[in-house]
């Protein structure tokens, strides 16, 4: 009820009370929420123009649910819509970004680099976040052009997206490292002499100073009291008393500080003031004489319409401040002091006393002067570090650094006496190589694919082009790219890969020639053989006949397939069974007849088949009667007739037979004994039977063959019909292509398929004739199994990065590109990873162009741009003197009026922008305002005149009394020192070298452009411009400008040698056999200038011609012709004739031709006339001779050869009983004469002809022949069979592989750039050095490398500038006695350490110089003022030497000697200062052990500081820790201790041993034995003596990374312990003990009965 009642309650307050009251809880924070939800898009009636957003808005409790929206505030109700604008199409032109500042550098954490990674990705080598920062602008999108009107109206972002991406409103940056201060030791005491001094000071100064919250410098002073004398304590009194009784006050005027330039109400213009003629100065006259402006002097000078307001310095984000956001200009203002008089005790008093005539005598000094009003360069933050080169180490060893940069932009140009800008960019370089990675680990050569193989052809008329080769030898190239070996195969700069190994680009080819199939001669047409045999031996009905051919040379893939080697033909009457006849008997007489007459002769006939077996004679008699097997034969009586033996067949008429030309040969024989009339001996035959003619070549003119038609393409299968089709059948090309099964060959347009040919027959291969002509040849093939390469896309690389756009840019108003200038453009490119093969996509493009994305396709051109001087400005009320004039100075870009940041200006101009302000001179007697004097100008020759000018300001240009050069001169002279000066070459003169754009000329080397071989180049010595005194002075003296002596010179370019065709080839030098035939060519051009040499000018080749196919044919002999006187008798001598001719037989045709008689070997030359002898009747007739028989070999004269002829008839003697025939000698012996009846065979091999490649190609692989033959020795070539014969071993092969030069130009790098550290200035010189190196090595026939590698080249003779500074004057404090005032110093450019020259030489030679101030401010303390000392000197270049940092600072310090009395000048709050430097040693701090054995921080130069050292491991002191074994040093404290478990033994604050729970080794025993019984194991912070302190001190000191079972085993037991303790508490209360209730009431215990009867207490009688 009470729950229910609170409730209502509360729901009726929160309904009706007060709004406070409902909204928010006791503790005042807020219950209900308004919550909103995003924008929507922006809705506008016409679709662009004025629209308006609208969200949703709702009432929320703090935990997120929603409520009625009266729970809420309605005051605090956020608005549900807001106006908007959609940019219409015409106002794409009008949006534009608009980027503030950058701002602070913030640090983040790492969750928060990670969400900003997100959007801007840090630069490589940013993987430290210690130092990360972030900083950010603010980025908005604005319409400045609104229906024709000018506006600066912000938008919503969505529009700008359109027009271009949103520049990064966060960027990474870097935090600086917090730098503490480093202090030098403290100098000597200053001295106590004199009684005035009490105190001894010693000071040290600040070496390094503090940065970015780094620790602070301690005290820079060190004071210490002085031990008074006693004359002094005397002096002292007697002083005292004197100058109580007669005080002597001394007045001196003393001078404040300059105070801020502050800028005045208002300036006038001194154009604008009335001239004054004499007018009287005021109190304190002349040019100084200038006022406070609202001063009541001269106030009623002031002119209200002469005066107009300063306008100030123009920012924000308004329409005017944007377009002037950019454009500074200074103002005018003024600057005032306190002159003021002092007392002896330094309290101030009137002025007066102290412009007495005793005491001042000179013009009271000023205290207002006009100024600039000071502004510093503001800069922004330091950008985050961007990697510029990438760095690797060479397996050479050789570093390449790794180079970052970072920026930071001018935001505000300095004016005034403000602090000038500091240097923008800063550089760092990392060589350490434990930070960087191996080149080979990071980048790598990537080659292109090989180009076609490729010959140089030197037409006349085209020049050097490259020629594709369609067979035999060249060359091949490719282009090689560095690329990033990780990161996709990028391209990047080839130097990043220089310390790789090279890839070849140029490497020799060969393209297979297409070798034709070549065959032999046709074989002789075998027998007419049948088709088929039957069984039961009837004949066969068809029958074919056979020839073949053998194959010599198989073609190649490329070459003409070989022609069919059988050819078949029908023929008639084939026999499947033949009759076989053997050779005749010899004539056996008939029975009866003893010595000759009639008899028979015998043969044997055997019926063989066609495969050789014999069988049985009925089957052959079926077709073909026996031949027979016996006949008559006659062996010839004294009167018989006798004929010779038949002659050799003839030739056959023709090669083959036909209806229309039957071929034939004969035979015929001769009656060599005629028929004895006069005996009835048998007659001689009728001379037709002598004469025998029978068909040859009874074959057909032609055959039939099979002709193969060439494969058609390949048609894969579709994957149905691919069960019996694997792809372990055909052979993968490409490793890259394993996936033909998995994908394109599952689709079907790749993969395993079937080829088809057509296959035809012929008929003497010239016709088609059906297949069954063929028959019985086997068909070849017409289908086979097939694979179809899958396509292969192309993979190229990622895009390389966009190349830099040219930096020359045109100088021109406007920013479109004229005609006939080319607009620059920027490039990047890609590579090829894989090519495409097998119909794959082709390679897309390569490299792409475009303008360089600046305003028209036109580089950036920044250049500062200068209104115009105002007029002489001074403050109001001031009329003369020196005042100032001002101009606006911005940064605009390629000569438009848009302005940009100045340190785009500053990064092209050196860090230097142009003068806003110079001060200008108002003449106090005539209203004339001129401009200071400029510079001096350069002497630049002898005796001549420098000059130097001022102009008249505004209207003084147009009065009289300003034109008055008397009064005003312009133009001041000052002549040059007129010294005689000599130009002195001295030196050799330096090759001709090339330099510059378009000096050397391009030649083609390889097929590709080299440039820096050849061209119009200069050459160079040294040349000096000495004075009289034989000094080294600036070479304009002497009508110089670079100190080197140049003239031109020619490197003449390469000419290769061109040749003419070759000639056909010549006759071959032997008739047959072996020999040389050769071809020319002659020179057209000659090689001049390292071009290519010319190749051979003639070439040998073997030709042969076998003498066996040579042959002599002799016909058969004539009847012998007798003589006269035998004539009548019928018999006797006579001559016989027979033709004689050298054939040529080609067997395998069946032809032969007749042919000189030179081709047949004339030693076996048959003779064409023989005496002959018709023998008589009754007389002896012979046998014609055999042939002679062969010599023995070797061969020798005393031996012989013969030859037999047998009996053909007997004598008749011989029949009547004679034992004597009357015949001639059957046997006829020769003797062996070499040469002539004997011949020798040997071995003999021809010169090896020249290379000749293959294919006819111009180089490339060849052959190199001889002919291998065997020759007799009268020098005929002869059959191999005779050296065979010999046994004498056949020589080595007779062809072997050569090669032609293709030819390889050599190629070479480019020229480097000349490394000029050996240069210096002065009389010492030096020399620059040069390199390039060979690319590509050149070949035998290619053109040689240019000379030199390495070239030299004088040092230009420029003399040595440097700046003196002199020492500082003594502080000018214009009269007065004490204050702040300027010393002045002399700031000379020298050159040589003696002769002062323009200042202009120093700021050229001797960049980055400080510290070249001639004036800076001073302080003379008054009495009770601040004392301090003198500035040191400036320090080292303090930078980070790790980091390899350009730029550093260095540091000067001050510090107080004694402080201020009151009332006194306060001691300045800047004690130190700093400058940027960037040359020095770079110095290092670290902890060094002192003799004494003292840690202190040492400088790396040997200097002892204090700082510097902080965070870098201590050294330990003592010997090394390695000397005692169990020991390490702890680099925190720089003391050695004990590893763990190991107990320490020291001995006079030395560690002496490690011992294990007390237990020394033998090493240990020996150890403490040798330094005796001092040792102990007390360690030096508690030991004093041996005697004093017995006890051991034993100290646990555990490692990080040891696990303790000690401590652990303690924290078990406390835990147990713990719980035990609580659970006995928990016992005892809830017990019925009467003593653990009080305690667990909370009631106080009565003691014990025992203690109270001690204590003497009352126990109360306890009942029950």
């Amino acid at each position: 009820m009470r729950l229910t009642t609170v409730l209502v309650a509360a729901l009726l307050v929160a309904t009706c009370g007060n709004n406070d009251a409902r909204t928010t809880d006791d503790g005042g924070k807020q219950k209900f929420l308004w919550k909103t939800g995003g924008w929507g898009s922006c809705y506008a009636v016409g679709g662009c123009g004025e629209g308006r957003r609208e969200r949703l808005v709702w009432c929320s409790e703090a935990d997120g649910r929603t409520v009625l929206e009266v729970m809420c505030d309605p005051q605090s109700e956020p608005p549900t819509s807001k106006p908007c604008f959609t940019a219409c199409r015409h106002h794409r032109d009008k949006l534009q970004w608009q980027v503030g500042s950058w701002g602070q550098c913030l640090p983040v954490s790492p969750a928060d680099v990670n969400n900003v990674a997100a959007v801007h990705q840090p630069v490589a080598g940013d993987t430290r976040h210690d130092n990360l920062g972030v900083t950010q602008r603010n980025v908005s999108c604005v319409l400045v052009s609104h229906e024709a009107i000018k506006v600066h109206r912000p938008v919503d972002e969505e529009n700008c997206f359109t027009v271009a991406r949103k520049p990064d409103p966060v960027r990474f940056c870097h935090i600086p490292r917090p730098q503490d201060c480093v202090v030098g030791p403290y100098g000597d005491w200053s001295s106590c002499k004199g009684c005035s001094a009490v105190n001894q000071t010693r000071v040290r100064a600040v070496l390094v100073a503090p940065l970015n919250g780094g620790r602070p410098c301690p005290q820079l002073t060190d004071t210490r009291v002085c031990n008074p004398r006693a004359e002094c304590l005397v002096h002292s009194s007697s002083s005292a008393e004197e100058g109580s009784r007669a005080p002597s006050p001394e007045y001196k005027l003393k001078l404040g500080e300059w105070r801020r330039c502050e800028a005045p109400t208002s300036v006038v213009s001194a154009d604008l003031i009335e001239a004054r003629v004499n007018t009287p100065f005021q109190q304190h006259g002349g040019h100084d004489a200038l006022y406070i402006p609202g001063s009541s002097a001269g106030s009623s000078n002031n002119n209200n319409n002469n005066v107009f307001p300063v306008s100030p310095v123009l920012g924000g984000t308004s329409t005017e401040s944007t377009e002037n956001y950019f454009t500074f200009q200074p103002q005018v203002g003024y600057q005032t002091r306190e002159v003021s008089c002092r007392d002896s005790r330094g309290a101030i008093i009137d002025i007066s006393l102290c412009l007495n005539e005793e005491n001042y005598r000179s013009e009271m000094p000023s205290d207002v002067r006009p100024c600039v009003v000071a502004q510093d360069c503001v800069v922004s933050q330091w950008s985050a570090w961007i990697r510029t080169q990438d760095g690797c180490v060479a397996a050479s060893g050789k570093i390449r650094p790794e180079i970052y940069e970072r920026k930071r932009e001018v935001v505000r140009l300095q004016e005034g006496d403000g602090q000038p800008c500091p240097h923008i960019l800063e550089t760092r370089h990392t060589t350490d190589r434990d930070q960087l990675q191996l080149c080979a680990n990071k980048y790598r050569w990537l080659a292109s694919k090989w180009s076609p193989c490729v010959v140089t052809s030197d037409e006349p008329t085209v020049g050097p082009r490259l020629l594709e080769v369609g067979c035999g030898g060249g060359v091949q190239l490719r282009e090689v790219t560095c690329v990033q070996a990780n990161q996709g195969n990028q391209p990047v700069v080839d130097d990043l890969c220089e310390s790789l190994e090279p890839l070849p680009t140029v490497q020799r080819c060969e393209v297979a020639c297409p070798r034709d199939c070549e065959v032999g001669q046709w074989e002789p047409w075998g027998p007419c053989m049948p088709l088929e045999c039957p069984l039961f031996g009837d004949p066969p009905a068809k029958g074919y006949r056979e020839r073949r051919r053998n194959i010599e040379v198989m073609a190649s893939s490329q070459g003409l397939t070989c022609p069919s080697t059988r050819e078949v033909q029908p023929c008639p009457q084939p026999a499947c069974h033949s009759w076989v006849e053997g050779h005749w008997s010899s004539c056996d007489l008939d029975p009866g007849i003893k010595k000759c007459g009639e008899g028979r002769r015998t043969r044997e006939v055997t019926c063989r088949s066609i495969y050789g077996g014999i069988v049985e004679d009925s089957v052959c008699a079926r077709r073909q009667v026996k031949p027979v097997t016996e006949e008559p034969c006659l062996l010839p009586c004294p009167y018989d007739c006798v004929l010779s033996p038949w002659s050799d067949w003839s030739p056959c008429s023709h090669s083959c037979s036909s209806p229309r030309q039957i071929a034939l040969r004969h035979r015929n024989r001769t009656v060599i004994a005629p028929l004895g009339e006069a005996t009835g001996g048998h007659n001689c035959p009728d001379p037709d039977e002598m004469l025998q003619m029978e068909p040859c070549n009874t074959h057909s003119c032609h055959g039939y063959s099979w002709l193969t038609l060439p494969w058609q393409s390949c048609h894969p299968l579709r994957p149905s019909e691919r069960f019996n089709i694997t792809a372990n059948s055909v052979t993968t090309l490409d490793p890259e292509l394993d996936d033909y099964f998995n994908n394109s060959s599952v689709a079907g347009n790749c993969g395993a398929g079937m080829q088809e040919r057509e296959v035809w027959c012929m008929e003497a291969h010239a016709k088609r004739v059906p297949d069954s002509n063929c028959h019985p040849l086997q068909r070849p093939v017409s289908s086979r199994e097939c694979w179809q390469v899958c396509p292969v896309d192309c993979h190229v690389s990622p895009w390389s990065e966009w190349s830099t756009c040219p930096q020359q840019c045109v100088p021109d108003a406007s920013s479109e590109v004229r005609e006939g200038e080319v607009a620059p453009t920027q490039s990047r490119h890609r590579v090829v990873l894989r090519w495409p093969s097998g119909g794959g996509a082709r390679c897309p493009v390569l490299e792409e162009l475009r303008p360089c994305p600046l305003s028209g396709a036109r580089c950036r051109h920044y250049l500062w741009g200068e209104g115009p001087w105002s007029d002489c400005q001074l403050p109001a009320t001031v009329e003369c003197g020196m005042g100032y004039r001002t101009r606006a100075v911005w940064c605009y870009k390629n000569h438009r009026s848009v302005k940009v940041e100045p340190s785009l200006c500053l990064e092209r101009n050196n860090g230097t922008a142009p003068s806003q302000s110079e001060p200008c001179f108002v003449d106090c007697q005539w209203p004339c305002v001129l401009s200071q004097w400029t510079e001096w100008s350069s002497c630049n020759q002898a005796c001549s005149v420098r000059t130097r000018t001022r102009q008249l300001i505004g209207l003084s240009g147009s009065r009289v009394p300003c034109k008055d050069t008397g009064l005003f001169p312009l133009v001041e002279t000052q002549p040059c020192p007129c010294a005689r000066y000599t130009l002195q070459p001295t030196g050799p003169w330096s090759d001709c070298l090339l330099e510059g754009e378009g000096v050397s000329t391009s030649v083609a080397a390889n097929g590709r452009v080299a440039l820096g071989v050849c061209g119009a180049g200069s050459r160079f010595r040294r040349s000096e411009c000495l004075d009289a005194d034989g000094n080294l002075v600036e070479p304009s003296l002497c009508g110089g400008d670079s100190g080197l002596e140049e003239e031109p010179c020619l490197i003449p370019c390469p000419s290769d040698c061109r040749l003419g065709e070759w000639s056909a080839w010549g006759g071959c030098s032997a008739i047959c056999g072996p020999g040389l035939h050769n071809r020319s060519r002659q020179i057209v051009h000659p090689s001049f200038n390292g071009g290519r040499p010319c190749g051979s000018l003639i070439e040998h080749k073997v030709c042969s011609q076998s003498c066996e196919v040579f042959h002599w044919v002799a016909d058969g002999w004539s009847e012998c012709q007798l003589i006269v006187a035998d004539r009548n008798r019928g018999c006797g001598t006579g001559d016989q004739y027979r033709r004689v001719r050298c054939m040529r037989i080609d067997e395998g045709r069946g032809i032969s031709t007749e042919v000189a008689d030179a081709y047949c070997d004339p030693v076996m030359q048959p003779p064409d006339l023989n005496a002959c002898h018709v023998a008589c009747p009754g007389s002896c007739v012979l046998g014609p001779w055999s042939d002679w028989s062969d010599c023995p070999q070797p061969c020798e004269s005393s031996q012989e050869r013969q030859r037999t002829r047998s009996v053909l008839r007997s004598p008749a003697n011989a029949h009547d009983g004679a034992t004597q025939l009357n015949c001639p000698p059957l046997i006829e012996a020769q003797a062996c004469h070499l040469n002539t009846t004997c011949f020798s065979y040997s071995w003999h091999r021809t010169e090896l002809g020249s290379c000749l490649p293959l294919g006819g190609s111009p180089c490339g692989e060849g052959v190199q022949s001889r002919a291998v033959f065997c020759q007799r020795s009268d020098g005929r070539p002869v059959a191999d069979r005779y050296c065979e014969a010999t046994g004498e071993g056949r020589p080595s092969a007779s062809e072997k592989w050569c090669y032609v030069d293709c030819p390889v130009d050599c190629e070479v790098t480019q020229w480097s750039f000349w490394n000029q550290s050996t240069c210096h200035c002065g009389l010492t010189g030096g020399v620059m050095v040069r390199e390039r190196r060979v690319v590509t090595q050149p070949s035998e026939g290619g053109r040689p490398c240019p000379e030199p590698f390495i070239q030299h080249k004088s040092c230009p003779a420029l003399p040595c500038y440097a700046w003196h500074r002199g020492s500082w004057d003594s502080c000018d404090l214009q009269g007065a006695w004490c204050g702040h005032g300027i010393m002045s110093r002399n700031v000379t450019c020298l050159r040589g350490d003696t002769m002062p020259v323009e200042p202009h030489l120093c700021q050229t030679a001797a960049k980055n110089s400080v510290d070249l101030k001639h004036q800076e401010r001073c302080y003379a303390p008054c009495r009770g003022d601040c004392r301090v000392s003198e500035w040191s000197h400036w320090s080292h270049c303090h930078r980070n030497c790790q980091a390899a940092d350009v730029g550093g600072y260095e540091t000067r310090s001050r510090a107080v000697l004694k402080p201020p009395t009151p009332g006194g000048e306060p001691c300045p709050t800047a004690l130190w200062e700093t400058r940027p430097c960037f040359t020095g040693p770079c110095l290092t701090f670290g902890w060094v052990v002192g003799d004494d054995g003292h840690i202190s921080c040492q400088r790396s130069d040997g200097v002892r500081v204090v700082g510097g050292c902080e965070g870098k491991p201590k050294p330990c002191t003592g010997d090394d820790c390695a000397g005692v074994q169990h020991a390490h040093c702890d680099t925190q404290l720089g003391v050695c201790l004990c590893k763990p478990g190991y107990e320490p033994q020291y001995d006079h604050h030395q560690l002496l041993l490690c011992s294990v729970d007390g237990q020394t080794t033998s090493d240990d025993n020996a150890a403490q034995h040798k330094v005796g019984t001092s040792a102990s194991i007390i360690p030096p912070v508690h030991q004093t003596t041996a005697s004093e302190d017995k006890v051991q001190s034993r100290y646990y000191y555990p490692q990080d990374d040891d696990i303790s079972v000690w401590m652990f085993t303690m924290i078990g037991i406390g835990c147990i312990f713990v719980v035990f303790v609580a659970v006995s508490i928990y016992l005892m209360c809830n017990g019925s003990w009467s003593i653990m209730g009080h305690y667990c009431s909370g009631q106080s215990m009565p003691p014990p009965p025992s203690q109270q009867q001690q204590v003497g207490v009352d126990v109360p009688e306890v009942k029950p």
